[in-house]
């Protein structure tokens, strides 16, 4: 077998820098199927909300819209609250799952926030 060593007069050549993690890697693809599912619920209760009845029986597309974001929402919590916890024991990074533990109840107090700049 040939000898790998370096010659003793030889330099190495330093390795190119890695290249950088793109910003989904760094969030999280789950994260990021989140936001796209709270856009698909708000784009199907806005359909739901047109297809509906009009005058004192309307709502009825917003109301499924908020009860399925709520479920999806409260599942995706609790299974990124699992995973923190397991990562936490292991000993490994939680950053997407911390901030996926986030994103449900920021997209909340953010359309409170919302909601109060647009009733006045």
């Amino acid at each position: 077998m040939p000898d790998r060593s370096p010659a003793s007069g030889a330099t190495q050549e330093p390795l190119p820098p890695a290249p950088p993690e793109s910003w989904v890697r760094r969030f999280g693809r789950r994260n990021v199927a989140y936001i796209l599912f709270v856009a698909a619920v708000i784009a199907l209760g806005i359909a739901l909300e047109a297809t509906g009845p009009g005058g004192p029986d309307r709502g009825g597309g917003v109301g499924a819209g908020v009860m399925l974001w709520g479920a999806g929402s409260l599942a995706f919590f609790v299974v990124n609250a699992v995973l923190v916890a397991v990562a936490v024991a292991n000993r490994r990074p939680a950053r997407k799952a911390l901030i996926a533990c986030a994103l449900p109840t920021g997209i909340m107090l953010g359309i409170v926030i919302l909601a109060q700049f647009i009733a006045y």
